[in-house]
């Protein structure tokens, strides 16, 4: 059985902020991302970390997006990286995955940043779910993985259909089998616990957020939420509502067609303000 949620059910809201807060208050985060083509991904992830909340924001990448970040957003310490990640210290969330594919750069990148211990929680999203498959997770570590049906599909071994079948199942089938808090992406967003016990299912969403980078600032905002204490259950739903509503909004107002993920950020930021 899973709950429904969207954004007009949940009472979910960040830290209220003291006057006298600074940076630091609202936890950094490392993004790793973004091969050689794929820049965008870490690009709009690392905005909407920035756009949502976090205090300071990092960028690994491949050298050639890093100009590209710096000129989108000065405030991101974007970072090109070939074989040896470098990992600022006192990181609050990684995010990994965004802009990775199936190459020699990102299998060396993950491979690093995995085995890490200087961090505690992490979102794994897109190619990062790619190489996931075969590792072990420590249970002393958070892990949020943020599948879409066909990656869900590879980390259990079935196929998307399957995974279609029975969202709820293959949502806490992935859950148990890495320890790992779950958001099974597309229509009726799963969120599942990390014991698998806990399941949600956002009523909000369509087709209107079914185009690329969507997804990547999905994990942005997510780990933008979790980097600002709340409790990583709170900042999946919170995250899944307001970018949910988001589209929503853009389809009231345009259509349910051209929606560009980059559009979604500010709206998201709007919504978390309310």
């Amino acid at each position: 059985m899973s709950q429904d949620f969207n954004f007009d059910s949940i009472t979910i809201k960040i830290p209220t902020r003291l006057e006298n807060s600074h940076k630091g208050n609202f936890g950094k985060v490392l993004v790793v991302g973004g091969s050689e083509g794929m820049g965008g991904a870490g690009i709009l992830s690392s905005e909407a970390c920035l756009f949502c909340g976090a205090g300071l924001v990092h960028l690994n990448t491949h050298p050639s997006n890093v100009e590209a970040s710096l000129i989108r957003n000065p405030e991101i310490m974007a970072l090109g990286i070939n074989k040896n990640i470098s990992i600022p210290d006192k990181v609050d969330v990684l995010l990994c995955g965004p802009g990775l594919r199936n190459d020699k750069w990102s299998n060396n990148v993950f491979n690093e940043i995995f085995n890490t211990e200087k961090i505690k929680t992490s979102v794994f999203d897109a190619g990062a779910l790619n190489f996931i498959s075969e590792k072990i997770i420590e249970d002393n570590q958070n892990i949020i993985l943020t599948p879409h049906p066909g990656e869900a599909a590879k980390l259990l071994g079935v196929s998307s259909n399957e995974i279609q079948e029975d969202r709820v199942n293959a949502a806490k089938t992935i859950s148990k089998k890495f320890s790992a808090y779950v958001i099974l992406k597309g229509k009726d967003t799963i969120i599942c616990s990390q014991d698998s016990e806990d399941v949600f299912q956002c009523s909000d969403g369509g087709p209107e957020l079914s185009t690329g980078g969507t997804g990547d600032v999905l994990a942005g905002v997510i780990s933008a939420l979790i980097a600002q204490k709340l409790d990583i259950m709170n900042a999946c739903m919170l995250s899944v509502a307001v970018h949910a509503r988001a589209g929503t909004i853009f389809k009231n107002k345009t259509g349910e067609i051209g929606l560009n993920a980059s559009s979604l950020i500010q709206t998201i930021r709007d919504l978390i303000n309310k």
